[in-house]
Formats: C-alpha cells, sequence, structure tokens
C-alpha cells in the first residue's frame, strides 16, 4: 500500500469514529429508561394531587406550575428514572422553559401546566380520567 491508500483510510477512520462520538453525545440510539410501574396506592396519590394542582391554577397559575413540576419530578423519580437533563421528557423540559423564560407568563404558565399534564397522562395511564377532570381540562385549554 502507499502512503496516500494509508491516509486516506487513516481520515475514514477518523471521520467514522468522530461521528460515532456525536452520535452518541446527541443520545441517537439512547434507549428510554426502564420505570417501574406505581403501586395503586401511589398512583391514586398523584392523581389526587394533580387534581388539586389543576384546581389551584385560576387562583395561583405560578404555584400550581411550581407543585406541578415537582409532583412530576417525585413522579418519576418514584419510577426509577434517572432525571438527568438529557434524559427527562421532552415536554418537562419545555414546561420548565416556558415557566421561567416566558415574556406572557400567564399563557406560559398555562402551556406548562398542559406539558406537565401530558407526562401525568401518559406516565400513569389514560384511565385517570374522571367526568370532573375532563370538564376542568376543557377550561383549561
Amino acid at each position: 500500500m502507499d502512503t496516500g491508500t494509508l491516509v486516506t483510510i487513516l481520515v475514514v477512520a477518523i471521520v467514522v469514529f468522530v461521528l460515532l462520538f456525536l452520535l452518541r453525545a446527541a443520545g441517537v440510539g439512547r434507549r428510554r429508561p426502564k420505570l417501574r410501574p406505581l403501586a395503586a396506592e401511589s398512583r391514586d396519590r398523584y392523581l389526587s394531587e394533580w387534581d388539586e394542582i389543576e384546581t389551584k391554577f385560576v387562583d395561583a397559575p405560578e404555584q400550581a406550575v411550581r407543585e406541578a413540576e415537582s409532583l412530576v419530578m417525585s413522579m418519576l423519580r418514584e419510577r426509577g428514572h434517572p432525571l438527568t437533563e438529557r434524559d427527562l421528557p421532552d415536554e418537562v423540559r419545555r414546561a420548565h422553559k416556558l415557566s421561567y423564560s416566558s415574556r406572557d407568563k400567564t399563557e406560559a404558565m398555562r402551556q406548562a401546566l398542559l406539558h406537565y399534564r401530558a407526562v401525568m397522562e401518559r406516565t400513569l395511564g389514560s384511565a385517570a380520567g374522571t367526568t370532573t377532570r375532563e370538564e376542568r381540562r376543557r377550561e383549561m385549554a
């Protein structure tokens, strides 16, 4: 083999290595965290606390959003989620950003709560809804 061929092989190997490193750093191909199921008592407690948070939203939106973030993080922790920034659900990251950096605070709080609700529904399951709860959702949306 001549020197040109060796240099070409070396450059290709370096490019492949860099691409693999970048893909790993970006989380491509990374598996989602395996979450433990919640006990029925915990699930009911989270649903009850969520209902209280949604009820508080009208009078104290910022407090409700802070409590929603805390509740979601607590639920994810109990299920065994690693809670690292890059592993958090997209909705949690969006909600956090909205609640701390938006100019239209009221709309940002509403959107943040909707993002936290999406995480709650996806994590706890769709059997969580009740008629009164559905009515409150329509009012919020």
